[in-house]
């Protein structure tokens, strides 16, 4: 195999540099973000006249940086694994299959097999050093606010106020998932375009199908581990711990059963308040959430849903090809 890894580099050499390239980029990017961040929220703490921050307005400068990190650069993110899928993935098989130039490599010396492990091989290496690229700065972020909001005194106030709260969501795009992400999405996009053999409907295909493929996922994640579920009275909102992703919350009825939080009783005066609640048998509140200490476990879960499914996919890619026939 290792001489077909040089033809292999050549025939796709454009767009896998253009990846490195955008990866390299987008890195950088992110570790100045990551410099503005910090600097700005220990600027903002170190101006701070109590411990709280309470009677300082906020300086704008930590919290731009904070609504680029969580709004565009999530957007940017979330779309990331669709052009893998579309413009690196996709290309590898439908390509050839689509100008016949499969025949040409398949009349060589080389089997069919090796041919398509080579080129899967290459393509999954530069993408997985790409995604390496990418996501250890966004981890670096993560884990530097996820900590900051942990801190004590005024620093640790000035990242509570400035840092996104619910920042879960970017669990797909940091550490080992947000390269396993991404592997899977090429192996998506190749397996698609071995099956349409056209390269621009296998674009356009492996992109809605990753699409998919991440949306199938953002609703499994809930539920790969079991959630706490903390009861309060009634008259108490629901509050989950710094740090834990709130799943949800609602009422506690009396039998034990928990429904979503669609209050039946308007406020009013204490007594018609009870007589409301014991008629809707409600018994308290509750609220659902993922401990902190869950983030790893479930990452590492994640992380070997997709690389299961990456796998699966490559091993049927490569089985495809042999079953095509040569005309």
């Amino acid at each position: 195999m290792t001489g077909l890894i040089w033809p292999v580099w050549r025939q796709h050499r454009t767009a896998y540099c253009v990846l490195l390239a955008l990866a390299a980029l987008s890195s950088a990017w992110a570790l100045w973000q990551h410099h503005t961040l910090v600097t700005g929220v220990h600027d903002w703490a170190a101006a701070c006249r109590d411990a709280a921050c309470g009677v300082l307005t906020a300086d704008s400068g930590p919290a731009d940086s904070a609504q680029i990190i969580q709004n565009e650069a999530h957007t940017a993110l979330r779309y990331l694994p669709l052009a893998v899928s579309a413009l690196i993935g996709a290309p590898l098989f439908a390509q050839d299959m689509e100008s016949g130039t499969h025949r040409l490599a398949w009349t060589q010396s080389t089997s069919r097999t090796r041919w398509a492990a080579a080129k899967l091989g290459v393509a999954a290496l530069l993408t997985a050093v790409a995604a390496l690229l990418i996501t250890a700065p966004v981890t670096w972020w993560w884990h530097t606010i996820r900590h900051g909001r942990d801190e004590s005194g005024a620093v640790g106030a000035a990242w509570r106020a400035h840092a996104p709260q619910s920042d879960w969501s970017f669990l797909p795009y940091t550490g080992p998932a947000g390269i396993a992400h991404l592997l899977l999405a090429l192996v998506t996009g190749a397996a698609v375009g071995l099956l349409l053999r056209r390269l621009l409907p296998a674009v356009a295909v492996s992109a809605a199908v990753t699409l998919g493929v991440q949306y199938a996922l953002d609703q499994l994640r809930p539920h790969l581990l079991t959630a706490t579920v903390t009861r309060h009275a009634v008259n108490v909102s629901p509050a989950s711990p710094v740090n834990s992703w709130h799943l949800g919350q609602g009422f506690a009825r009396t039998d034990g059963g928990l429904t979503d939080y669609v209050d039946p009783c308007p406020p009013s005066d204490w007594a018609a308040q009870l007589r409301c609640e014991q008629a809707h048998h409600i018994a308290g509140s509750y609220s659902r959430y993922l401990r902190p200490s869950q983030l790893a476990p479930l990452q590492w879960l994640e992380t070997g849903i997709c690389l299961a499914a990456a796998a699966l996919l490559a091993v049927l890619c490569l089985y495809g090809v042999r079953r095509i026939r040569t005309r």
